[in-house]
């Protein structure tokens, strides 16, 4: 028969192996949600490029009104032009013409500048449209993957439970609540061995007197932090 010391052992291996498990089903869902809020991200990012991208059409679209406003003020010019009746007045008008040119240059600058603006914009758009998809395709991998072995999980956490509730038969009646109250809060850290004569918790060392008692297979809680110490194997 196996000695107190390695029962109790045993049993704070399966506390930690369900903790374990526990762990695991809990990690996936938080998992997953991790990876619906980066696909909401992309989702605004995509947004935020579209709406750049807009501005910069509706930028252009202004100004080539302003450029097309510039030609035809400049084609009603040259007609004054030809009919000016004096040089000064020619003079006049061929200077309106020189800054409407110069303006005109500007504005198709400017033009030039803005459509390599919305070429970016749309590559940009074009690249968060596929990070959502990959980010979307992402969840839904990890997700089916998360729950083909979320049932392995369940299945070994309920054969644990099982186990440790036969493992839990050691433990003296007159503990067994404030061994419950220990597990309910720290799960498998509410025990604590005391193999080399600390409490492998807190790693206080134990009084000689304790280290007899726990080697006679008397339980102890640790005096200073409250866990529950079994004998070493």
């Amino acid at each position: 028969m196996a000695s107190a010391g390695a029962q109790y052992g045993h049993l704070h291996q399966l506390l930690m192996q369900l903790k374990e498990v526990q762990d695991q089903l809990a990690r996936g869902p938080r998992q997953i949600q991790a990876r619906q809020a980066r696909t909401v991200e992309a989702e605004k990012h995509l947004v935020l490029k579209e709406t750049e991208l807009k501005e910069a059409r509706a930028t252009v679209d202004r100004k080539n009104l302003d450029l097309r406003s510039k030609e035809a003020h400049l084609a009603d010019l040259q007609g004054k032009l030809n009919q000016a009746a004096s040089n000064r007045e020619f003079d006049i008008i061929r200077g309106q013409m020189d800054a409407d040119r110069a303006a005109k240059a500007v504005l198709e600058d400017e033009i030039l500048e803005w459509l390599d603006r919305v070429d970016a914009h749309q590559q940009e758009v074009a690249e968060a449209r596929k990070k959502i998809q990959e980010a979307t395709e992402e969840v839904r991998r990890f997700a089916t993957d998360f729950e083909q072995k979320a049932d392995e999980f369940r299945s070994q956490e309920q054969r644990l439970q099982t186990e440790i509730a036969e493992a839990e038969k050691i433990i003296p009646p007159e503990i067994k609540p404030q061994y419950r109250r220990l597990i309910d809060t720290y799960g498998a850290e509410g025990m604590a061995s005391s193999q080399n004569g600390v409490c492998n918790q807190c790693y206080v060392n134990l009084t000689s007197q304790n280290k007899v008692q726990l080697n006679s297979g008397t339980l102890l809680f640790c005096s200073v932090c409250g866990r529950l110490l079994y004998p070493p194997e």
